[in-house]
């Protein structure tokens, strides 16, 4: 289940979901070329383009939408703290808007509760939209590690 928390004079996203895996495999899965299985809502298929997943490190993903549009997203890692924290950030090249996401991953039993904070959206709308695609695509890294076990 995802809980969502929303503050609109701030405009940002809150977003946090428990997963069946280890901190180290929920953290592990956002750096590697694994991230193309799982990032984007259903229908939506992506490419990693670029991945240098070290603190100034650059990363590009091209995202297929069924539509056919490819929109490209990327930012730098500012923060990378195994297996407890990721900090980076995040634009769209057809935007002029870049945002900060910090994933923080804590180990509750077996599982790992992993939050999700997205900075500096332009407006409500553009933060709706990327609640609809994280929570699509937490959908499907609870699969993508689901089948890793």
């Amino acid at each position: 289940m995802t809980s969502v928390q929303t503050d609109t004079s701030a405009v940002e996203l809150v977003l946090t979901r428990m997963l069946d895996a280890s901190p180290e495999d929920v953290f592990d899965a956002w750096l590697g070329r694994q991230i193309g299985e799982w990032i984007g809502p259903r229908g939506v298929s992506a490419k990693p383009m670029m991945l240098e997943p070290n603190v100034g490190g650059r990363y590009r993903i091209e995202m297929t939408t069924p539509d056919g549009r490819t929109p490209i997203v990327g930012g730098f890692y500012r923060e990378i703290v195994r297996p407890k924290r990721l900090v980076f950030t995040w634009a769209w090249e057809h935007e002029s808007q870049e945002m900060l996401i910090t994933v923080t991953f804590r180990r509750l039993g077996k599982q790992t509760e992993m939050t999700l904070r997205q900075e500096n959206f332009e407006n409500a709308e553009r933060r709706d939209s990327h609640q609809h695609g994280w929570t699509g695509s937490f959908d499907k890294l609870a699969e993508y590690l689901a089948r890793r076990a």
